[in-house]
């Protein structure tokens, strides 16, 4: 009995780490991306912007008033969009990319 409720403790102990783990990686991506993408930088074609493994993407969506901007959002999804990368084109030119936390 105490042999099981350690190998039970140790188990949920790994369980913590790796969660823990995955969610410091998501959160570095999305800061990562926003600094790849940064103001100026050219995007020929946004559905080639993919959300990655740790990323999940949101958009393009379109700007109500400029037609001719769009928005993609990308967050982390274990921290259920807290921690995120909103970037705004205009043109195939990056307009604005902010790193959010909240």
């Amino acid at each position: 009995m105490v042999r099981a409720i350690s190998i039970f403790g140790l188990l949920v102990a790994c369980g913590i780490v790796v969660y823990i783990s995955v969610l410091m990686v998501q959160s570095r991506a999305t800061a990562d991306l926003c600094s790849k993408y940064s103001i100026g930088t050219h995007i020929e074609d946004l559905e080639g912007l993919e959300g990655t493994f740790f990323l999940t993407r949101m958009g393009p969506i379109p700007e109500p008033n400029n037609p001719s901007a769009q928005k993609v959002i990308y967050c982390a999804a274990l921290t259920m969009c807290d921690e995120s990368c909103s970037l705004e084109i205009e043109d195939g030119v990056v307009k604005r990319a902010e790193h959010s936390t909240f």
